[in-house]
């Protein structure tokens, strides 16, 4: 494979492309979300009449009262109003007319605006200014909304892309999970047939008192056959159990049981199996559970099978039950190495392993710790792991 080289004067260009692409499309939305009567064009042209209606009702109201004081008041609303709808634009060109209006009716002036002397100005830049602060204030409330609506249409936009991510990840899944339970159906029924033909001509072998030549070797790959596929065989109803979880289809068989029988069992076929010391300690009463004692079994035996697997051949492996107030804690003990405590977490993670047992010759998939934690928390239980590295 070769390493095609990139200008980094151009690995920018399309992701500044996409934004601006997505900001004219919030835009776009943004402005189909708001009435046409409240787009700033409309706002433009209507603060003239709206100053006009405020001019005469200010004129209207200095005629009828003796002692009017404030006649920027209906100006100052007409601003809050006009920016309130349409924005800072129009409500700029809103204290721009009022100021002239109030300059031309309301300052006494000599048949010119006011706007040309310093006494006007000092009269009518009070005004002014509280007007153009009306306008800002009012205009960056509704920047304000307008940028809630930016974010608000992005983060659905973003939710929407990452629930169709997330819908077709289970979809993916779901075609991954199917695969693997009929990838595994089909492949129990050959290996289980290999297994077996390998069983029979390994007892036939044996009955023969002296082999020739051409079959000495037979015998021993008979036997790497036979074991191979007990191997296969295992990881097979691995798969069917992970499979079963999944799906949510496993189901427990539950009945009465005393967990020392089923301790006890699993414990002697391990010893059998590997030639390994394992000590045995059980309340000399009988735990009576109700449970499913199959599944069980098989959490122990796992349990004890990685006890074996990655401790040293000549240490001991202790198993021992310990009765509480409500509660039984089982525990497998080994003197392997140990886990690292960010590791004791993710090894009931499916197909994890940790770096020590992946660079280890040990064979494994991850999948028994993750099919026994599922187990025991089926049964109400809990699992973990307590490790000193």
């Amino acid at each position: 494979m070769r390493a095609t080289p990139i200008d980094p004067k151009r690995e920018g260009r399309p992701v500044v492309l996409v934004r601006l692409q997505q900001v004219a499309k919030l835009r776009r939305h943004y402005i189909a979300q708001v009435p046409r009567w409240c787009q700033p064009l409309i706002g433009y042209f209507l603060s003239f009449p709206f100053v006009a209606i405020a001019l005469i009702l200010t004129l209207l109201l200095k005629m009828t009262l003796t002692h009017f004081y404030f006649p920027g008041a209906l100006m100052l609303l007409t601003i809050v109003l006009v920016a309130f709808i349409w924005g800072v634009g129009p409500a700029l060109l809103s204290v721009i007319l009022s100021t002239l209006a109030l300059d031309y009716f309301f300052i006494p002036s000599s048949e010119q605006l006011s706007l040309q002397s310093w006494d006007g100005v000092a009269q009518i830049l009070p005004f002014f200014l509280i007007g153009i602060i009306v306008a800002i204030i009012s205009g960056q409330r509704e920047a304000a909304r307008r940028r809630a609506l930016f974010a608000e249409q992005a983060l659905k936009e973003r939710a929407d892309e990452l629930e169709e991510t997330n819908q077709e990840l289970k979809e993916v899944n779901q075609v991954k999970d199917q695969f693997i339970s009929m990838a595994s159906h089909e492949l129990k029924t050959p290996i289980t047939t290999i297994r077996g033909q390998a069983e029979v001509t390994l007892r036939r072998l044996s009955r023969q008192k002296e082999l020739p030549e051409e079959l000495a070797g037979v015998s021993h790959a008979l036997e790497q056959i036979d074991e191979q596929t007990l191997r296969l065989n295992a990881l097979v109803d691995d798969l069917l159990d992970l499979s079963s979880i999944r799906a949510g289809k496993m189901k427990l068989r539950l009945s009465n049981f005393d967990l020392r029988e089923v301790c006890q069992s699993a414990v002697e076929e391990q010893r059998l199996l590997t030639g390994r010391n394992i000590e045995l300690e059980q309340p000399g009463t009988p735990v009576m559970l109700n449970v499913d004692s199959e599944r069980l079994s098989q959490v122990i035996t796992n349990l004890v099978n990685n006890a074996v697997k990655y401790s040293p051949e000549t240490s001991p492996i202790k198993v021992s039950m310990e009765m509480q107030e409500k509660t039984i804690r089982l525990v497998v003990q080994d003197y392997g190495q140990g886990i690292s405590k960010e590791q004791q977490i993710l090894i009931f993670e499916t197909f994890y392993r940790t770096p020590d047992a992946q660079a280890s010759k040990k064979n494994g998939w991850g999948l028994g710790l993750a099919i026994c934690k599922d187990i025991v928390e089926r049964h109400g239980g809990r699992i973990w792991c307590e490790s000193r590295v």
